[in-house]
């Protein structure tokens, strides 16, 4: 047993070593930086990913049921409900974890990120002669609501103002990852929104393709966990959740009685 744990504890590590060297070459970071960003991306997607299906319960699924909109897809049976709602969650988790992925990434290979002096709201910055700029990064542009962007406003106006004190003049950015947006101003708006091209060119030191590249190596990291969810647990999940749907609102044929269905939502 030991010497099977050993074994696989090899491979892992000869595993991520050969990760490393590909991230580096494609990204064009040194080695150190890319085995840092390969380490830190299991964490954030795969052990967070795994985590989120072993914890799915048939409950919370339940909760999170629209009826209405079953019928009108034409659901008929329990495992369809339960394959709906794995693929709901899977995508969900997914985007929200690629998302800090990407943040980190952008702050590895960054020229010039450090982590901020003052934290609130933005995930690194960058300080050039007399002057700091804070970079809050997000997924796409509409994984802000308007809570939160008048918060970041909030923060920008804190931020001048302290920095003012010590001639340093602030400035805060919102980076999208991708997505076309408008980088126009409104009246009371204090970031400053960056094109997701252009963001990643200026964290990839000026390369116009770095969004591409950044993408190659988020298939490179995840594509062989994405076959196991895909070949095990998902398909593990589905089944236990249909198990569990027919005890509550399915027949004897494993087909959905809505009826029973809405008496298990709407208590």
């Amino acid at each position: 047993m030991d010497h099977q744990i050993k074994a696989e504890v090899q491979e892992h590590a000869e595993r991520d070593k050969t990760l490393a060297e590909d991230v580096s070459q494609i990204l064009g970071i040194a080695f150190e930086k890319a085995r840092i960003l390969v380490t830190k991306a299991d964490l954030l997607y795969k052990a967070k990913m795994t985590q989120r299906f072993t914890d799915l319960r048939f409950r919370e699924r339940l909760k999170r049921t629209n009826p209405f909109l079953m019928q009108v897809r034409g659901l008929k049976t329990v495992r369809q409900w339960a394959e709906t709602q794995v693929a709901s969650a899977l995508y969900a988790s997914e985007e929200e974890a690629v998302g800090h992925v990407l943040e980190m990434v952008a702050k590895i290979c960054h020229p010039q990120a450090r982590e901020p002096t003052i934290t609130d709201d933005f995930d690194f910055e960058v300080a050039v002669e007399g002057a700091i700029r804070g970079y809050q990064v997000k997924m796409s542009w509409d994984c802000m609501p308007m809570s939160s962007r008048k918060n970041l406003s909030n923060t920008i106006d804190r931020l001048t103002a302290h920095y003012s004190t010590e001639d340093i003049d602030f400035k805060g950015y919102f980076a999208p990852c991708y997505g076309s947006i408008s980088t126009r101003r409104p009246p009371g708006q204090k970031y400053i929104t960056i094109r997701s091209r252009d963001f990643w060119a200026e964290v990839g030191s000026g390369d116009a393709d770095f969004d591409a590249k950044v993408g190659e190596v988020c298939r490179l990291l995840f594509s062989e966990f994405r076959s196991d969810l895909n070949g095990r647990l998902i398909p593990e999940l589905v089944a236990r959740l249909a198990v569990e749907g027919v005890r509550e609102f399915g027949d004897s044929e494993g087909d959905i009685d809505y009826r029973l269905l809405f008496r298990a939502i709407n208590r």
